[in-house]
């Protein structure tokens, strides 16, 4: 983390400058609803506001509630879930169906002030899905009389009318989307009052495992790309934006979608791809000038960006004044975002992940790099990627070690290491030209190499290796109509040298090479659609390792 030695002094922009929502500019983008910070073993457990609390200044533009976790069509009562907050609500006489007066007029006080409400279908807990066209058309329906312009006695928000839906699918089945969409726009075409959106939070593996074929067919306004816990994070060396822009487009069915920049609030928000402050700036400059695509900044999520306090008065504060064209603010000394020790994984639940070492030394930008040379010269103690071979910077020269067995070079998610992993797995760290997969064709899914999960996408990624140990993540995401059980087991094979020392899920026992973790049925959900574990270990080996896909097992 970046810390300035002037103190905290501040430069934003007044918060109180006049902007507003402009479906055609730049935008900031925040999701609300689950507390993430006060779950993350905050001093204060309720550390999520009421959400008229987030609509008193210029901060925000839009305001994703999350979320609507469990549907499956026609006639089906969604669940909604927004902890804390969820306190404040009751339910509708012989339904599960929360019913939120107060959120309501959260929600027409919010729109008062120009914000846009849009409410989130999916996220890693809960179960959903369809198994039909028609089934999905069916819920369209449902989401527009309960929560749209349509009518029904069940109406969580009230008389509020909605600003229309994100689509934050992890897991599941892939099926019905468009139908939904489709159905939806009709709805939307029927009330000209006002104007109604269809969002996306896809993470950044392109094309995306569950809303590829909706990105592709259906009309989405505006797409929030999850820039985190997976390989092409800002700082991870695989930074994909020009990836989306191209899909943007040369795909899209809406010619003028716009990509937003996914990143989280704080170092605690995900369990990689923390983007400091001053790297951030420098991304959204480089954004702006490169991809006209390009639609602003999404942060998951609020209860984290307000927390955070590297920057005065807080993350979210900074980010959206910078992005709106405000003034930088400099990094506080004393911030609540230092990170986790590495051989200290923080706590995790389903809406926050342990934080990563976070690291501004690498060039956030999805421009390409010369590649090094042996011998060239460099500054002591560099570190890169040039092909298959690892380059290290001694005495102002670089040194290229080449990967064993075939293994080409990758970075860790955060940026601050490289390191050998198979080929299929990462992104070629190709310098001089643009980063593309290897391997893809011959054992990947969707970017996403094959492993021997037969119900499950599992991405294995690096966050950090320093000092001979490490820190891992496997992103895992059901890949069928069943959601994954709160009684699960991963295993895999770790590389030679390699120990893993503790889990952020459930528990975890090594014997040989062979790495088993098997979930606690009191700290996991019922019913996931994805589920993140991260490993903290230790390895005695001069060149660090991945796991190789093929050892990975996902099963419950």
């Amino acid at each position: 983390m970046l810390k300035s030695t002037l103190g905290a002094t501040l430069m934003l922009a007044s918060a109180s400058l006049s902007q507003a929502f402009n479906a055609d500019g730049i935008n900031y983008v925040n999701y609300w609803g689950q507390n993430s910070y006060g779950a993350s073993g905050a001093p204060q457990a309720n550390w999520q506001k009421n959400l008229a609390s987030y609509c008193q200044d210029s901060v925000e533009d839009v305001l994703v509630l999350s979320f609507l976790t469990t549907f499956f069509g026609a006639g089906n009562k969604p669940v909604l879930d927004f902890s804390n907050a969820s306190n404040n609500c009751t339910t509708f006489d012989g339904t599960t169906l929360l019913n939120c007066p107060q959120i309501g007029e959260d929600i027409k006080t919010c729109q008062a002030k120009g914000k846009k409400i849009i409410l989130a279908l999916g996220g890693a807990a809960g179960s959903y899905g369809f198994t039909s066209d028609s089934q999905a058309s069916g819920f369209a329906d449902t989401l527009w009389d309960i929560f749209g312009g349509g009518s029904s006695n069940t109406r969580p928000f009230g008389d509020a009318v909605i600003d229309g839906f994100d689509l934050d699918i992890e897991g599941g089945s892939a099926s019905g989307y468009t139908a939904m969409i489709n159905q939806l726009r009709t709805h939307f075409a029927s009330d000209s009052s006002r104007s109604y959106y269809i969002t996306g939070a896809p993470q950044c593996p392109f094309p995306d495992a569950y809303l590829g074929d909706a990105l592709s067919n259906a009309w989405f306004d505006f797409v929030w790309v999850q820039f985190y816990n997976n390989y092409c994070s800002v700082q991870g060396g695989n930074f994909n934006f020009g990836t989306w822009d191209n899909w943007a487009k040369t795909q899209s069915k809406n010619p003028d979608v716009k990509i937003y920049l996914g990143v989280p609030g704080s170092t605690s928000a995900a369990s990689s791809g923390y983007v400091p402050y001053n790297t951030l700036t420098g991304t959204i400059d480089s954004l702006k000038s490169q991809y006209s695509s390009f639609g602003g900044v999404m942060m998951w999520d609020a209860s984290q960006a307000y927390s955070n306090t590297e920057v005065s008065p807080n993350f979210a504060t900074a980010v959206s004044s910078y992005l709106h064209g405000g003034q930088a603010s400099q990094v506080n000394n004393n911030s609540k975002t230092s990170s986790t020790s590495i051989g200290k994984p923080a706590g995790s639940s389903t809406s926050v992940k342990p934080s990563s070492t976070s690291s501004s030394s690498s060039i956030a930008s999805p421009t390409s790099k010369a590649c090094p040379v042996s011998g060239g010269s460099c500054t002591t103690g560099a570190l890169a990627c040039s092909g298959n071979s690892v380059a290290i910077c001694d005495h102002e020269k670089w040194v290229l070690q080449s990967c064993p067995n075939s293994l080409v070079c990758a970075s860790s998610t955060d940026g601050s290491a490289v390191y050998c992993n198979y080929g299929s797995a990462v992104q070629s760290q190709s310098c001089g030209t643009q980063s593309k997969f290897v391997g893809v064709a011959a054992n990947s899914t969707n970017g996403i190499p094959k492993t021997q999960s037969p119900n499950a996408q599992v991405s294995y990624f690096i966050n950090n290796v320093k000092n001979n140990q490490f820190q891992a993540s496997f992103n895992v995401r059901a890949a069928g109509a069943s959601p994954i059980s709160n009684s699960w087991t991963l295993t895999f094979n770790a590389p030679q040298g390699q120990t893993v020392q503790k889990s952020s899920l459930g528990t975890v026992s090594q014997s040989g090479n062979t790495v088993t973790i098997k979930a606690n049925r009191k700290k996991v959900p019922a019913n996931s659609e994805a589920v993140l574990i991260d490993i903290v270990g230790s390895h005695n080996s001069t060149m660090f390792e991945g796991v190789d896909p093929k050892s990975i097992k996902f099963t419950w």
